[in-house]
């Protein structure tokens, strides 16, 4: 049988009126009975039924996208996915979360459905996906990644910033051997990280401009790390140092790599900081776990998922806007993994 306003008023124990009105977009009721009314008219199935309702039930949710593995492996994204929900209640807005797979990607219902005003998409997604999303027409906001093919906007990490000055921070504790430590084809994160790190090494006079490649490759270890890491695999990372000469200290990409690198010259029977120094990216609560605490980069992961919602509601009520990306400045937390 066909649901009907009086079933929706007979399960939420109001009017049929007010039903009405909160269908209807119009005033009468406050906006946290009208989000009840709306989203009890989806589960019910009237707004599947009455299509006419769609752009009203739009305006009160927006997706979440983010890829199923940071779910597993992220204390950083729980943070900033944490931040989005509640900014987004704020301006009156029900997040839809929707976990995806980049290889086998398919756009979700709700998207399909038009049942929501915008996507944020948190962490990396393949330009293919990303170009799919675009085509809906649907106001996209990306977080901690940004598109080199397709413009959109993104709320950014400052990470050369952050990897520059991480790398100055131990540079002037007098350390001069230096690695990097860190899966360069992960993410244009850890990209941006390296880059402010080799600017570092040459900037202080570490080593000069022709020689720094040479340098680099000497103490750092940038390839075919982070599916260890991701999959916890201790011995793998172990394996992995024992390939090189070790520096004197490692900046990592994050403090994933950190804490498990961490770990691993524990079991090769390296004492850090005392004989080897590490420093991560982040501040997530692994740099606390750990023994001992991560000196690391902290970044605002409140702050960025808030801008993100407003970014993205800014594009959903002002159709043409400027595609901008904003980089969130950083700052150095300082522990017990250097001496």
């Amino acid at each position: 049988m066909k649901v009907t306003m009086k079933d929706i008023a007979n399960r939420l124990g109001i009017s049929i009126n007010a039903v009405s009105i909160a269908l209807n977009d119009k005033t009468g009721v406050s906006d946290e009975m009208r989000i009840e009314i709306l989203r009890t008219a989806d589960e019910m199935g009237y707004i599947n039924q009455k299509r006419k309702y769609l752009s009203v039930f739009s305006k009160t949710n927006i997706c979440v996208l983010m890829q199923t593995y940071y779910a597993d492996t992220g204390h950083f994204y729980s943070i900033v996915l944490r931040s989005i929900v509640e900014q987004a209640k704020v301006f009156g807005f029900f997040s839809i979360l929707n976990y995806f797979d980049d290889k086998q990607f398919q756009l979700p219902e709700c998207i399909n459905d038009r049942k929501v005003s915008g996507v944020i998409i948190v962490g990396k997604i393949s330009e293919d996906n990303l170009m799919l999303l675009k085509r809906t027409a649907i106001p996209i906001v990306l977080v901690d990644f940004t598109s080199l093919y397709a413009p959109c906007d993104c709320i950014l990490t400052h990470n050369k910033q952050g990897g520059y000055m991480i790398t100055n921070h131990v540079i002037h504790k007098g350390y001069q051997k230096i690695g990097f430590f860190g899966d360069l084809s992960y993410s244009l994160s850890f990209e941006d990280r390296y880059m402010g790190f080799r600017q570092s090494l040459i900037n202080n006079h570490i080593v000069n401009e022709d020689e720094v490649i040479h340098y680099i490759q000497k103490y750092s270890f940038t390839e075919g790390i982070e599916n260890y890491v991701l999959n916890n695999d201790l011995q793998g990372i172990v394996d992995i140092l024992r390939t090189k000469e070790l520096p004197e200290v490692l900046v990592c990409a994050n403090d994933s790599n950190a804490f498990i690198v961490i770990l691993a010259l524990t079991q090769m029977g390296i004492r850090v900081p005392e004989d080897i120094g590490v420093v991560g990216f982040d501040d997530t609560p692994l740099c606390i776990k750990s023994i001992p605490q991560i000196t690391t980069i902290q970044v605002q992961k409140e702050l960025m998922g808030q801008v993100a919602v407003s970014k993205l509601i800014d594009l959903i009520h002002r159709k043409e806007t400027v595609t901008m990306t904003q980089l969130l400045s950083v700052k150095i937390i300082e522990r017990d993994s250097l001496c």
